[in-house]
């Protein structure tokens, strides 16, 4: 599948450095479908960075891989009427 897209590409590419209308039509198209990729890779890179997930403390785990007793203690109630 890449081949066959490279080889299009390749093609209007090729007709768009002719002198004609149909050249300077395929340039035009071109110019706008390389800058929309360029905004949307910008917003796409912008969004990926504003929805990386926070850094967390890392826990600690005993040999085997459980928790620690610290962190499974549960803790004291306090006492209600």
């Amino acid at each position: 599948m890449d081949n066959i897209a490279k080889s299009g590409l390749k093609y209007v590419k090729d007709r768009a450095r002719r002198d004609d209308p149909v050249g300077e039509a395929t340039y035009r198209a071109l110019e706008l479908v390389s800058d929309g990729l360029g905004v949307a890779s910008k917003a796409l890179r912008q969004l990926g960075d504003a929805t990386k997930p926070p850094a967390r403390a890392r826990k600690e785990l005993t040999g085997e891989g459980t928790p620690s007793k610290k962190e499974t203690a549960a803790k004291p109630r306090a006492k209600t009427a």
